[in-house]
């Protein structure tokens, strides 16, 4: 009879420690694929959010970026080409997260996000963050820049 694996081990195997990061352009491509383009016209924020749930594989990470704690599955709420909102059952602590995301045509991404809020929602644990994309420099040096100019 063939070894059990456990859900933990599973979701280890399906993540590629090779590419933890993406480009703009295909992330971009991957928020614009989800909906097929349609946008929300009430939103008022820089980057139009989304409303999709997708299951999504997520590992903690530590500041360096290493794995400080298991794998586990959350839903999101909603994606935009700057970040995502999910709901998990547990809190999470870990600053950041790396994500598997994967749509209903079964196109993936791998990317990490930079966790700056979370709250209860209802019975779960809202995680909201943005992403961290290869080549972009950190969005705080700006504003830090900003407000020192001023």
């Amino acid at each position: 009879m063939a070894d059990d694996f456990s859900v933990k081990e599973i979701l280890s195997i399906c993540i590629d420690w090779s590419t933890t990061s993406t480009s703009r352009s295909t992330l971009n491509q991957f928020v614009k694929a989800i909906d097929g383009g349609r946008v929300a016209d009430d939103e008022r924020r820089r980057e139009k959010r989304r409303p999709v749930v997708l299951d999504i594989i997520a590992v903690p990470l530590d500041e360096d970026r290493h794995p400080c704690g298991e794998p586990f599955l959350a839903l999101s709420r909603n994606i935009s080409r700057g970040g995502i909102a999910l709901l998990h059952t547990e809190k999470i602590t870990a600053p950041y997260l790396l994500l598997r995301i994967e749509t209903s045509r079964h196109q993936v991404i791998q990317t990490v996000l930079k966790v700056v809020r979370t709250r209860s929602f209802y019975q779960f644990t809202e995680i909201s963050g943005r992403f961290e994309v290869k080549g972009e420099k950190k969005r705080s040096s700006k504003r830090k820049t900003l407000a020192a100019a001023r």
